[in-house]
């Protein structure tokens, strides 16, 4: 199959120990995030993390599969 157009949200608790890990796999999949936007809690202890992807789907799975498996984040996407 070839590129999609995918929104992954991510609720990323405990930033101060979660954001490294999280910022590291982004970078790592940054070639195919068309957009990023951050918007921390009031308390600024948890964000919600929002990515626009356009790749192919192996990408796109590669990007999810590293946020599922970082502890303290919850990941949801939209595909169209």
């Amino acid at each position: 199959m070839g590129n999609r157009l995918t929104v992954i949200g991510l609720m990323v608790n405990d930033r101060s120990d979660s954001a490294p890990k999280v910022q590291e796999i982004i970078t790592r999949h940054g070639t195919d995030i068309l957009c990023r936007m951050g918007v921390p809690t009031q308390d600024k202890e948890n964000g919600l993390i929002t990515l626009v992807m356009d790749g192919p789907d192996a990408s796109i799975q590669g990007l999810i599969n590293d946020l599922q498996a970082t502890q303290d984040v919850t990941v949801r996407t939209m595909s169209f």
